[in-house]
C-alpha cells in the first residue's frame, strides 16, 4: 500500500445510514487529534483498515454486484456527458456543414427553452438548473457556469464562466432519435435524412470520447496518479488501477456466485483490463470472427472437464459477468438478421469499426448501439437493453446481495428504479463509492438523509475515489505476490528474447 496522502474530514465522510463514522473509525477524541481537517498517518492507516475490513465481509457474500459510472474512467481521458461535451459542440462547429450546424443549434433551443422561459434569462445571466448546478446564459444556449479563479487587477468576464451546454448527452441523442421515428413515419425523407446525419455526427464524436485507448489523460488527473506514487506504472499499462480492482475481486473464493459487473460506460477499459489478465468475461456475446448477442449467455459458466464417474467439476478461476447496461462503442446494429443473429447486434474491435467509417458504404457511426437512457421511466426498454436492465434487477434482488456503486450520481432514473426496489429486500445492502457524494447529487444525499444503516456512502477526494477504491481499500483475500512474481519472470524473459 502506498502512502495514503491527504485524508481531509472536511471533504471525506464515511456514511452509514446518516452518521459520519470517520471521526470515530479514526479514534479522533479532540480537536488536537486534526489540523485544519487533515487526518495524521497513523489515524489513516486505522480508517483504511477498517474501510478494507467492511469491504472484504461484503465481498464475501454470495451475490456481489458493481455498477461503474464516468468516475471511473475520467483518469483515463473521458469526458462526463451530464452535457454535452465541448469536444462534440467543437465537432459540430467546425464539420463545415451548415444544415449540420442549424438542426444542433435548432434542437438544443428546443429542448433547453422550458428552463429559459422559466427563469425568464437574459444574456449572462447566472441561475441553478432543475439538478441545482450552477448554469449561466451565454445568448444562445445554457451552459455550465464554470468555477474560475480571477487574478487580482483581471476583470471577471462572463465569458469566462461559459463550460459545456447543459443538455444531458443522451437525452440529445434520445431526441433526436424520437423525430427520427417521427420524420420517418410522417414519409418525410429529407427531414429524417438530416436528422439522422446529426445523429450520426454526434456518434462519431461519442465514439472518439469514448475511446479512452486514445485520449489523453488531463494534467490535473496525472497529478492525482503521482501523488499516490504511480506516475511511471500508469505510463507503461494506462489501465493498471482497473487491473488492481479487478485482481483483488477476482480473489472471492471460488464456492461464491461470480461477481457481477455492471457499467453504464460505453468505453472499453474493464476489456483491456481483462484482457491484460487474462479474465473470461461472460458479456451477452457468442462467437469468434463474428460475435453476436445472444443474452442466453449471460446464464452461462466456464468449467474444467470433469471426472463424470466421480460426478465432480471444478470451476475455472478469474470469469466475472459484465454487463454494459448502456451499450457499447464496439457495438454495432447489424441489419442483416439470421438464426445466428436473431437480434441484429455484433461486437466489432474498435479498429475494425474506424475503418469501416473511414471506408464508407453502407456502415457509419449512426449504427453503434449507444443507448439514449435519460428519458421518462415510464417508456419501454427495447432489447438488447431490456435484457440486461432484467439482469441488473435479478442480481440486485438475490437474498443477501451488496451492490457497490463506483463513480455513479445515481441521474439515470432506470437504475435508481432498480436499486430502490433492492432496497425493500431486508439483506440488500448499498455502497456508494463517489467523489462529490452527498454535495453532487440530490439523490445521494437523499439517501444518506433515510438513515438506513443498509446504505453506505464513501466520499471524497479520497474515499470517494476510484483510484482510491483500486489501489487502497479493496482488500487482499490471498497472498498475490507470487502471481504477480511469476508474471513479472514471464514478461522479463519475453522481452529479453525480443
Amino acid at each position: 500500500m502506498n502512502k495514503l496522502g491527504n485524508m481531509n474530514t472536511k471533504i471525506n465522510h464515511i456514511y452509514i445510514g446518516n452518521v459520519d463514522r470517520l471521526p470515530q473509525w479514526a479514534g479522533i477524541s479532540t480537536e488536537e487529534d486534526v489540523k485544519d481537517g487533515e487526518i495524521a498517518d497513523d489515524y489513516q492507516q486505522k480508517v483504511v483498515g477498517k474501510v478494507r475490513e467492511l469491504i472484504k465481509n461484503y465481498l464475501q457474500l454470495d451475490s456481489v454486484n458493481f455498477l461503474f459510472g464516468t468516475g471511473s474512467s475520467i483518469h483515463l481521458g473521458a469526458a462526463s456527458i451530464q452535457n454535452i461535451p465541448k469536444q462534440a459542440e467543437e465537432d459540430i462547429a467546425n464539420s463545415g456543414d451548415r444544415e449540420l450546424k442549424e438542426d444542433f443549434k435548432k434542437y438544443i433551443t428546443q429542448l433547453q427553452k422550458s428552463l429559459k422561459d422559466a427563469n425568464d434569462v437574459k444574456k449572462d445571466d447566472k441561475f441553478k438548473d432543475g439538478r441545482g448546478w450552477d448554469v449561466i446564459y451565454d445568448g444562445t444556449y445554457i451552459r455550465d457556469c464554470k468555477k474560475v479563479e480571477v487574478k487580482e487587477g483581471e476583470e471577471d468576464a462572463p465569458e469566462k464562466h461559459y463550460g459545456e451546454i447543459c443538455v444531458m448527452f443522451e437525452l440529445l441523442l434520445n431526441y433526436l432519435t424520437a423525430i427520427s421515428y417521427q420524420k420517418n413515419a410522417e414519409n418525410d425523407k429529407k427531414g429524417f435524412e438530416r436528422v439522422y446525419k446529426l445523429i450520426n455526427s454526434l456518434k462519431a464524436s461519442l465514439f472518439n470520447i469514448c475511446d479512452v485507448h486514445e485520449r489523453e489523460t488531463s494534467q490535473r488527473d496525472l497529478d492525482r496518479i503521482e501523488r499516490k506514487k504511480y506516475k511511471e506504472a500508469f505510463a507503461k499499462d494506462k489501465y493498471i488501477f482497473h487491473e488492481k480492482f479487478l485482481k483483488s475481486l477476482m480473489q472471492r473464493p471460488l464456492n461464491l456466485q461470480r461477481a457481477n459487473i455492471f457499467t453504464s460506460n460505453y468505453d472499453l477499459a474493464f476489456e483491456y483490463a481483462f484482457d491484460n489478465l487474462g479474465i473470461k468475461y461472460i458479456d451477452g456475446f457468442s462467437g469468434f470472427h463474428h460475435r453476436y448477442f445472444k443474452p442466453e449467455t449471460f446464464n452461462y459458466d466456464i468449467f474444467y472437464p470433469g471426472s463424470t464417474t466421480a460426478g465432480k467439476v471444478q470451476r475455472i478461476e478469474k470469469v466475472v459477468r459484465y454487463f454494459k447496461l448502456h451499450g457499447s462503442i464496439s457495438w454495432v446494429a447489424d441489419n442483416n438478421h439470421s438464426s445466428n443473429n436473431i437480434y441484429g447486434i455484433e461486437e466489432m474491435p474498435i479498429e475494425l469499426i474506424k475503418r469501416k467509417a473511414e471506408e464508407g458504404g453502407d456502415f457509419n457511426y449512426g449504427n453503434l448501439m449507444v443507448y439514449p437512457t435519460a428519458v421518462k421511466k415510464s417508456y419501454t426498454l427495447d432489447l438488447p437493453y431490456s435484457e440486461l436492465f432484467r439482469h441488473f434487477a435479478y442480481c440486485t434482488s438475490q437474498p443477501q446481495s451488496v451492490l457497490f456503486t463506483v463513480g455513479y450520481s445515481f441521474c439515470d432514473e432506470h437504475f435508481n428504479d432498480i436499486i430502490y426496489q433492492a432496497l425493500s429486500n431486508p439483506s440488500f445492502t448499498l455502497i456508494i463509492v463517489d467523489f462529490n457524494g452527498t454535495r453532487g447529487s440530490k439523490e445521494i444525499k437523499r439517501l444518506k438523509d433515510l438513515n438506513d444503516p443498509r446504505i453506505i456512502i464513501l466520499e471524497g477526494d479520497f474515499f470517494g475515489d476510484f483510484l482510491t477504491l483500486a489501489d487502497t481499500l479493496m482488500p487482499d483475500f490471498l497472498d498475490t505476490s507470487s502471481s504477480d512474481s511469476v508474471a513479472d519472470t514471464l514478461n522479463a524473459l519475453l522481452s529479453k528474447a525480443d
